[in-house]
């Protein structure tokens, strides 16, 4: 068991899982706000063993990586749960749906998540669930152990190319706002991708992001670090932050992180 950092600063009095606290609840797990900076991550069912392993194995994921800017704030876990930093700022699908951001913030929100994916996988990790409902307001990436996202075959093995196939897909939704084939049934969206039917990319304004996702789904890169080499430069402006940080606090994107995508 690795307990909480002591160089975290919870603030107020930590409370204990109830169904009063529950913010999210999934396949896997339930996730509990503690405190006003800490919610924790649980098994939905203990007598359950995938849902038990999966807390177990996430935990371990978080004590592998360690800490960086584009993963989730882990704070401590355990055996039966996993205690990551609150974002107010919810996940990010959420965010996209509500803010009114700038194709260059978009832009960079993209670039950040293909950051993300290249650290991972340089840890020899493979996310196998990535979406935007996976990466929350603060831009780091929930890691968690499960293999859902479709169009991918979640029968197939996890590999790079298979989280970069999914990548290209939360790139898409993170510059149009929404998912490949939304409103399409998992079945008639796994077998478009599967005979290579890709939605249309004329909406993405830039080229070079439009090459990006196509070669995404196509699996024409090898690894995450190819596709930020294929990236443009991206403004960083002191305008587009303040825009950012305008639109998180006026904004209200909501506060139900982790509620999304949670296992």
């Amino acid at each position: 068991m690795i307990l909480p950092s002591s160089k975290f600063k919870f603030g107020s009095e930590i409370q204990q899982p109830c169904q009063q606290n529950i913010i999210g609840v999934g396949q896997f797990t339930i996730v509990h706000k503690l405190s006003p900076k800490i919610v924790r991550k649980v098994p939905s069912d203990q007598s359950y063993f995938y849902s038990a392993r999966a807390v177990e194995i996430e935990g371990h994921v978080y004590g592998h990586l360690g800490k960086h800017k584009r993963i989730a704030r882990c704070i401590g876990w355990g055996d039966d749960f996993v205690d990551l930093r609150y974002e107010c700022n919810g996940d990010l699908e959420t965010y996209l749906r509500k803010a009114h951001l700038t194709r260059y913030a978009k832009y960079r929100i993209a670039r950040q998540a293909v950051e993300a994916v290249a650290f991972i996988h340089g840890k020899d990790v493979f996310h196998s669930d990535l979406s935007a409902c996976q990466f929350l307001g603060s831009d780091a990436i929930v890691m968690e152990n499960a293999t859902h996202f479709l169009p991918r075959d979640e029968d197939a093995p996890n590999t790079i190319r298979s989280d970069l196939f999914a990548l290209g897909s939360t790139v898409y939704e993170i510059l149009l706002g929404k998912k490949p084939y939304e409103g399409m049934d998992d079945e008639e969206i796994q077998r478009l991708f599967s005979d290579k039917v890709f939605p249309t990319l004329n909406e993405i304004g830039d080229q070079q992001w439009r090459c990006i996702v196509q070669k995404c789904w196509m699996c024409e890169y090898d690894c995450a670090e190819d596709i930020l080499k294929d990236m443009p430069s991206v403004p960083c402006s002191r305008r587009i932050l303040t825009k950012i940080q305008y639109t998180i606090s006026n904004g209200n994107p909501g506060h139900s992180n982790y509620r999304k995508g949670t296992r």
